[in-house]
């Protein structure tokens, strides 16, 4: 059962908290935000929709942790899928915050914390793994006939964690970050020195993979490739996790493209806040435009930019613990999340323009946009 803004904020009042709000009229549903989270005044997990004045809006408890979110198009529904390894996925309504259906993964598998559709909705592709081979798959589900699993395709290497449909609709791009993981052990990584993480392309229908690219240093197995972006001329930007310890001078950042001879770009960025971003990327995001890119450090609490196609450094922005990041609905800025409460909008220059504090709230990993 969700709970909404008017229970959460009347709840406050009586506790000398907080007064009432009133809920967003029908119309400023339409845009927004969302993102998981963990309430200290609950102890519950939960995913939240946000309205564009960073105000929560509903709260739907979890069973676990959760990850990431995708919005169904053509609909009014979306999906937040549990960190990994997880064992539940809750497709939910994005005006009231209902639980419309419960995903467990097949037998012998669970899942990777992301999801895409397809752009009619109809079909829904999901990271998982094969806990007993160790191998990564994407599961595929048929969300007219209520999300039943009607396919499955090894995904090209172990841990695949974040994928992303390209603008023809029919090919799909997987980070593979090469870390196997199994439910006996929990998150503790099985393979360190014997990780291979690529980008794979994938014939969406068939499984066929079109393509798979890996760093072309040896010295770089240990990069982790997590969390991605498609810009609209499908250009793919990547962030990474250096599994090493003391890998503060690892690149972390690289762009690709499918079909192009070239292999990964790395991105440039100070050697300074490279060192402050300490070897691990979390969230990352386009501007509107797709003008600017912008990748999350939260280890580092540094949300870092670079000027697109051309990949030239901006700059960073310090915020704590900030992992969430998404476009802005009207402007070419973003919207950063952290794990203190804080919500920040900025400007087309990195200028916080708007932030919103929810002191009983421990924001997650992602932040989606609400465009339609």
């Amino acid at each position: 059962m969700a709970i909404d803004r008017r229970t959460f904020t009347a709840s406050l009042a009586a506790l000398g908290l907080g007064g009432f709000l009133p809920l967003p009229v029908r119309g400023e549903l339409r845009t927004g935000y969302l993102s998981t989270g963990f309430d200290t005044l609950t102890g519950h997990h939960l995913v939240s929709r946000l309205d564009q004045q960073l105000d929560i809006v509903w709260d739907l408890p979890l069973p676990a942790r959760g990850h990431a979110t995708t919005i169904r198009p053509g609909g009014s529904e979306a999906l937040v899928v549990a960190r990994r390894p997880g064992s539940y996925a809750v497709v939910f309504d994005l005006e009231d915050g209902t639980r419309r259906h419960t995903l467990t993964p097949v037998a012998g598998r669970h899942f990777y914390g992301h999801g895409v559709y397809s752009a009619d909705g109809g079909t829904l592709w999901m990271t998982e793994n094969s806990f007993e081979t160790g191998d990564g798959m994407i599961g595929v589900y048929d969300t007219v006939r209520g999300y039943a699993p009607i396919a499955a395709f090894p995904s090209g290497g172990i841990g695949p964690h974040q994928l992303a449909m390209l603008g023809d609709g029919r090919t799909l791009v997987v980070a593979i970050g090469g870390i196997r993981t199994h439910p006996d052990s929990g998150r503790t990584k099985l393979n360190l020195e014997t990780m291979q993480p690529s980008l794979v392309y994938m014939d969406a229908a068939t499984g066929r993979i079109l393509e798979q690219v890996h760093f072309e240093d040896p010295a770089r197995h240990t990069l982790s490739i997590r969390h991605l972006a498609v810009m609209a001329d499908d250009a793919v930007a990547f962030a990474c996790q250096d599994q090493t310890e003391g890998g503060e001078q690892a690149p972390l950042v690289f762009t690709h493209r499918m079909g192009s001879a070239m292999a990964f770009r790395q991105l440039p960025m100070p050697g300074s806040v490279l060192r402050q971003m300490a070897g691990y990327c979390g969230s990352v995001a386009y501007d509107p435009a797709g003008a600017v890119l912008a990748v999350s450090a939260p280890r580092g609490g540094q949300v870092a930019f670079w000027k697109m196609p051309e990949g030239r450094w901006l700059e960073s922005f310090a915020i704590k613990d900030g992992c969430g990041v998404a476009q802005a609905k009207d402007h070419p800025g973003f919207v950063l999340s952290n794990g203190e409460g804080l919500l920040v909008e900025t400007a087309e220059n990195r200028a916080p323009l708007h932030q919103q504090r929810h002191p009983f709230r421990r924001w997650d990993n992602h932040l989606t946009a609400i465009l339609s």
